[in-house]
């Protein structure tokens, strides 16, 4: 198996780096290859959105308020103002994509980039005979200088390469953090706590104190700076609840959801101005 390596996908959406190939010859000598399986959602008109309601935002839409805050002026919401706020005009062209540093061609016949109205870009998805809607052409003929894009079906069966399956990722380590250091000096304040997520495995947080938390520790603050710091965040954190929006919802669709686990209630006592950091995480029973 061998790398392979599209381009950036308009301009940051969606970038695919190195991955698996297999390389496979027919009787009369001519080289294929197959990635592995690249699936997208598609919508009833053939679509796939992938990126929308790209603002940007100046110090107007939130630095200014909540510097002012800071300095000793009013409280900020943490809202972003709307007089900071930008949109972008999206624009896009035809992707190149390259295998082995060698040109892929026919992949505009399954698909192609575009802007569609209210200014959201993604894919539009075409009637093809290489491969479904919402699926990446999995197969490619080596031609010369460019590698062309070819249905299963285009398989030469002695390559075998309809059959072959790439290997699943393993089970990693165990994470655990370390026991001293930056980890110990201050340490945490209360714990550990546990939670299961979805994916079956359990992990172990501790309760630090925001200015103690190991990553923190580095630079080596004076108590003056480290109370300043931590009686701001404890403003903070007693006046921007975690179910409030903070930025302008969606025009259209819904956010991805987020494992319920992953949200985790402060203990009592630990609501304000403490942080959970994660010490550990394992498949199953801790």
């Amino acid at each position: 198996m061998n790398g392979y390596r599209p381009g950036n996908m308009g301009g940051g959406a969606m970038e695919i780096n190195t991955v698996p190939r297999f390389d496979a010859h027919d009787a009369r000598g001519i080289r294929y290859s197959k990635i592995p399986k690249l699936q997208f959602p598609v919508d009833d008109r053939g679509r796939t959105l992938l990126v929308q309601d790209v603002t940007y935002y100046s110090k107007a839409a939130l630095y200014d308020a909540f510097k002012a805050w800071r300095d000793g002026g009013p409280a900020c919401s943490g809202k972003f103002a709307e007089k900071g706020a930008w949109k972008a005009p999206l624009t896009t062209q035809t992707t190149r994509y390259d295998q082995a540093g060698k040109k892929i061609a026919g992949v505009e016949r399954v698909f192609d980039t575009k802007v569609f109205e209210d200014n959201v870009w993604g894919l539009q998805w075409a009637d093809s005979d290489i491969s479904p809607k919402g699926v990446f052409p999995q197969y490619f003929e080596w031609d010369g200088e460019k590698h062309v894009a070819v249905s299963a079906a285009d398989m030469p069966a002695e390559t075998r390469l309809r059959e072959q399956e790439f290997k699943l990722a393993g089970q990693g380590e165990p994470y655990t953090s370390p026991q001293t250091g930056a980890w110990s000096r201050p340490g945490p304040k209360l714990g550990p706590f546990t939670v299961k997520l979805a994916d079956g495995s359990v992990v172990t947080y501790h309760g630090f104190r925001f200015v103690d938390q190991p990553s923190f520790q580095q630079y080596g603050w004076s108590a003056e700076k480290k109370a300043k710091l931590q009686a701001f965040v404890e403003k903070i954190h007693a006046a921007w609840p975690a179910d409030r929006d903070y930025m302008a919802p969606l025009r259209r669709g819904e956010l991805v959801a987020l494992d319920p686990a992953l949200l985790v209630t402060p203990p009592k006592g630990l609501e304000v101005g403490y942080v959970p950091i994660v010490t550990r995480q394992v498949r199953g029973t801790p």
